[in-house]
């Protein structure tokens, strides 16, 4: 007997009603044919894989699989024997097992909304107030940077000389250095050096994801992990790099 026998409808309405229905199945995790296999385990209360692929129309070779893993994810089971029957779960636990899993998604949703509510909104950028705390930012982010490490600053001197291992650390780890400062101001190890003169802030770019600026006299500081603040700030010291002469 197959799903014509049935139903009673022709094949064309059957491959339809089965395509629809294995689409909506596939919201819950299932395969083509996993949800194939399900409304034929439902058509007929219970099933050979040969009698499932007959009625849910896929290859026989895939039948046995797709009642598997029906069995191994819960929406089926097996009888053992020769050959093994299978049996799907019934419609109203899949109804009360899906809405069960779906409320507590939504409870999870809003304790985390409820929760950033109390906090507030992450910020995008964080403040540092101090010029030893600044420095030591400064050196924090060398330290991190893997690849490149960009900065640009009138207090290229007294970054020197208070981060100049950090510095030579990142170069022995590869790490690509580039030194925008002002003329005739001593700088650390670096693989670019551009000088030019008016510099008003300290910039800095690690990898091209964290950023910071910070003020003249390095007594205040605003750094974050945010791409796009990151982006803006490196395509801003491309632009200076490229005007120094």
């Amino acid at each position: 007997m197959n799903i014509v026998d049935v139903l009673r409808l022709d094949i064309g309405d059957i491959e339809k009603e089965f395509a629809q229905i294995a689409s909506a199945l596939g919201n819950l995790g299932l395969s083509n044919y996993e949800a194939r296999a399900y409304v034929a385990l439902i058509l007929r209360t219970h099933a050979t894989a040969e009698e499932v692929a007959e009625l849910a129309m896929i290859p026989r070779t895939s039948s046995y699989k797709a009642l598997q893993s029906l069995v191994s994810k819960g929406f089926a089971q097996e009888m053992d024997g020769r050959p093994s029957i299978y049996y799907p779960l019934d419609i109203e636990e899949l109804r009360e097992r899906t809405m069960n899993e779906m409320n507590g998604m939504f409870a999870k949703l809003s304790s985390i909304k409820g929760l950033l509510s109390e906090k507030g909104t992450p910020e995008l950028v964080y403040t540092i107030y101090g010029r030893r705390k600044v420095l030591a930012k400064i050196g924090e982010m060398l330290d991190s940077a893997r690849s490149t490490f960009m900065i640009s600053s009138p207090k290229m001197q007294d970054i020197r000389s208070e981060l100049s291992d950090h510095f030579k650390e990142a170069q022995a780890r590869g790490v690509k250095i580039t030194i925008i400062t002002d003329p005739a101001v001593k700088v650390p190890s670096a693989n670019e050096v551009f000088r030019r003169k008016g510099l008003i802030a300290t910039d800095v770019i690690v990898d091209g994801t964290l950023a910071m600026i910070a003020t003249e006299d390095l007594d205040l500081c605003g750094h974050s992990d945010n791409p796009l603040i990151a982006a803006h700030l490196e395509n801003f010291l491309h632009m200076v790099k490229g005007s120094a002469p």
